[in-house]
């Protein structure tokens, strides 16, 4: 579903929250078999507990300003 959404440039940020966790196994964020996506890091944001969220934007993807979050 992600990727048919970006692949049609419908996607405008992706935000991600990377929790410090260590596995030896896992299943892949997206599917694999096609090239990667380039994206740009727009913020960092870490917490106290280590947890990290992180915005990226789709490399050539306008960059207007988004509404502000409540």
């Amino acid at each position: 579903m992600i990727r048919s959404l970006a692949d049609l440039r419908l996607i405008d940020e992706i935000h991600l929250l990377v929790h410090p966790l260590f596995l030896r196994q896992g299943k892949a964020l997206f599917d694999g078999g096609r090239p990667p996506a380039r994206l740009d890091l727009v913020s960092a944001e870490p917490f106290e507990s280590g947890v990290v969220l992180m915005t990226y934007r789709p490399r050539g993807a306008a960059t207007g300003r988004s509404a502000p979050r409540n």
